[in-house]
């Protein structure tokens, strides 16, 4: 397994993860280029499968790198709605251009809500990563 560094960002908001090329030992990187509290890990520690998507929500303790579901929530739900401006503003062309839309105004809402309810409601990525984008 390759080793890499990880550390909490000087700013506290997320984890870093270096890997290193392997042009120099990897504890010479770590003294040379990382920040004090940095460690050496395994990568197989790293999150992996739909907990490697949500990134920004992982979280560094002692040496465990794990996912804050509420951080990841939040990142999906903004990836949700982002997705859902889109269609709106898709939707309102195509009634401004006298084009009927294929899904009912109605339907489209409830769609909103629920894709926004499943979020609201995950307990794991898995769940986040199930959530369809609306369309």
């Amino acid at each position: 397994m390759a080793q890499v560094i990880i550390y909490q960002n000087p700013k506290g908001t997320n984890v870093c993860v270096c890997v290193p090329t392997g042009e120099l030992p990897i504890n010479e990187v770590l003294a040379k280029d990382c920040p004090a509290g940095a460690i050496i890990v395994d990568d197989s520690t790293l999150p992996k499968g739909a907990d490697a998507q949500f990134f920004d929500a992982w979280e560094l303790s002692g040496s465990t790198v794990s996912v804050n579901i509420t951080k990841a929530k939040a990142i999906r739900l903004a990836q949700y709605n982002a997705a859902a401006l889109q269609v709106a503003q898709k939707r309102q062309l195509n009634t401004l251009a006298g084009i009927s839309n294929e899904v009912s105004d109605t339907d489209f809402t409830n769609s909103l809500t629920t894709g926004r309810s499943a979020i609201a409601a995950a307990n794991t990525t898995s769940q986040l990563v199930a959530v369809t984008d609306p369309v």
